[in-house]
């Protein structure tokens, strides 16, 4: 879910530029969030964790079992190959996350809570090693 062009997907090589991706992604999502753009933000914080599942595969070997014959851009396959390598707990999290992004981008966006999205999306981030809920980022502008 690319929601500009300012990365070129198809120079994704190593896993620095995933963890860097995911983190630009999560600012921006809690920016435009913050400023009402809400289908804008969801498609952000989708990209935030697809990049971070990608990271966390770049960084973590050992979940090669788990990930053979996944195709890396089908984010839905990978985190459940993530949720089998015992990375994610709830395994509905990202589908909570997916169809909000589907109802944003293809209807009108559903009233949903930000901080709770917000809170999910971070906690993901967590578990892949992305960032930290300490170092989380504000959803009110400055």
């Amino acid at each position: 879910m690319l929601y500009d062009d300012h990365i070129d997907l198809s120079k994704l090589a190593e896993a620095r530029t995933a963890l860097v991706c995911a983190r630009l992604h999560l600012r921006n999502g809690k920016k435009r969030l913050a400023k009402g753009f809400s289908a804008k933000a969801i498609a952000a914080l989708y990209d935030s964790v697809c990049f971070g599942m990608l990271y966390y595969v770049a960084q973590h070997k050992s979940c090669a079992i788990y990930i053979q014959n996944t195709e890396l851009w089908d984010a839905t396959n990978v985190f459940q190959a993530l949720t089998r390598a015992g990375v994610f707990e709830d395994q509905h999290a990202f589908n909570r996350l997916s169809l909000l992004v589907e109802r944003a981008l293809w209807q009108q966006p559903a009233a949903f809570d930000a901080h709770e999205v917000v809170g999910e999306v971070e906690q993901m981030l967590t578990k892949l090693g992305v960032t930290s809920l300490k170092k989380s980022i504000r959803l009110t502008p400055r």
